[in-house]
């Protein structure tokens, strides 16, 4: 029986991560039914029983986990890495694989750092020591910040099987600044544009439940704790452009908020769940603005997104959950991957007009609400043009899996 292990997999309490991981699934067994699936990830106990319908092996990422919370341990550990046995448990299981998928969608930048970097690597680098064929599914890579992090990155991606890549801008900078030929890397999208939302019954009754009415619009807030960190900006000011940002959609919309917390991390300052909870206070809980509060699933965030008539979103999943269900959407971006995904569905003009927001910009209001007002006047126009295009788009998301069962055989 054939096997794919997939990688990149910091865990599903992130739920982009939970996204690309059940379609990656569904998708694959679409195509081969019996194929085998184990998937390396940080967080096995929570992974468990989130993927336990899906019939697929979870491995510890134990190794992994290990290099980021105690990184000396981790570098001492290195000398003896053939004998430790967390060297060991993956070294072993992806030499008994039919393929190495590498997913993750950001992970091969320099945004997380270069020890980041090259713990995402180290599977792959078992991989192809052993003869196992590497893919890299659905990523945005770089722009790496130096000429090291790069060549860490080619030294691998040069002797996979096939690279695809989520958007346009990502497949440019591979194929020409990195060299890359396209034989090797594919345009293609994201997976979670594929990923399907819960029921309108069910939304109806998260709506009922949350408190949320129908005689008003709804925006949708993906708001990120994680954010000030990856970018080095001011936390304080965050929360007050967002509490400015709050006030516009409830008193110049006449609209009421949907705080979608799509990241419940282990790690305080990558809980999405902790800024949101603060946000509320600072409105003595207004009954106008919501907060999607239980433990729910990425297709359950989706649905509540689809539902909205507008999305604002620190988190690009929670972005794509927008642009997916053709709402119109607001990503604040901080790497490359919200700036390509936007230009590949709506194209340049669109979103330098309005459409893409810098965590730098948003950080000043009245930039941020330049672009929030442009975006709910433009809301409508958007959402055309969506449905215009998505039914492209997810036919290369589609073509993702194509190509990887070209691989596997």
């Amino acid at each position: 029986m054939k096997k794919a292990v997939i990688t990149g997999i910091t865990g599903l309490r992130n739920r982009g991560v939970e996204a690309m991981v059940v379609t990656t699934i569904e998708q694959l067994r679409q195509r081969q039914p019996n194929l085998e699936i184990d998937i390396l990830t940080e967080t096995i106990d929570y992974d468990e029983i989130l993927l336990r319908p899906y019939n697929v092996k979870l491995s510890s990422d134990d190794y992994l986990l290990l290099y980021r919370t105690q990184p000396l341990l981790a570098k001492l550990s290195k000398f003896s890495q053939r004998l430790a046995p967390t060297y060991k448990n993956i070294n072993n299981l992806v030499r008994d694989a039919s393929v190495v998928i590498a997913s993750g969608g950001d992970v091969f930048s320099s945004d997380y750092g270069t020890r980041f970097l090259r713990q995402q690597l180290q599977p792959l680098e078992f991989a192809l020591e052993a003869g196992v064929p590497l893919t890299f599914l659905a990523q945005s890579i770089g722009p790496f910040k130096n000429d090291n992090e790069a060549e860490m990155w080619l030294n691998v991606a040069r002797r996979s099987k096939l690279i695809t890549i989520r958007e346009n801008l990502s497949y440019k900078y591979v194929t020409k600044d990195l060299g890359l030929s396209p034989e090797l890397v594919k345009h293609t999208a994201d997976p979670a544009f594929l990923l399907p939302p819960t029921s309108p019954e069910i939304v109806n009754n998260l709506f009922k439940s949350y408190g949320i009415t129908k005689d008003l619009p709804v925006v949708a807030l993906g708001i990120s704790q994680g954010i000030c960190r990856y970018t080095r900006t001011d936390y304080d000011k965050h929360i007050k452009v967002w509490c400015e940002t709050i006030d516009l959609i409830l008193n110049e919309f006449g609209a009421q908020v949907l705080i979608i917390p799509h990241v419940h991390d282990h790690r305080a300052g990558n809980d999405d769940r902790i800024l949101a909870a603060h946000l509320l206070r600072i409105f003595n809980f207004d009954p106008r603005v919501h907060l999607a509060g239980a433990d729910h699933t990425a297709s359950e965030f989706k649905g509540l997104i689809a539902a909205c008539d507008l999305v604002i979103a620190e988190r690009m999943h929670a972005a794509i959950a927008g642009l997916s269900s053709g709402v119109c959407t607001l990503p604040i971006g901080y790497s490359v991957k919200a700036e390509g995904i936007m230009t590949d569905l709506l194209g340049a003009e669109l979103v330098h007009e309005g459409l893409l927001i810098s965590v730098e910009q948003f950080l000043d209001s009245e930039m941020a609400h330049k672009s929030i007002r442009f975006a709910w006047q433009h809301r409508h126009e958007v959402a055309d043009k969506l449905k215009q295009v998505l039914p492209e788009v997810k036919q290369k998301t589609a073509s993702n899996f194509d190509l990887l069962l070209s691989v596997i055989g």
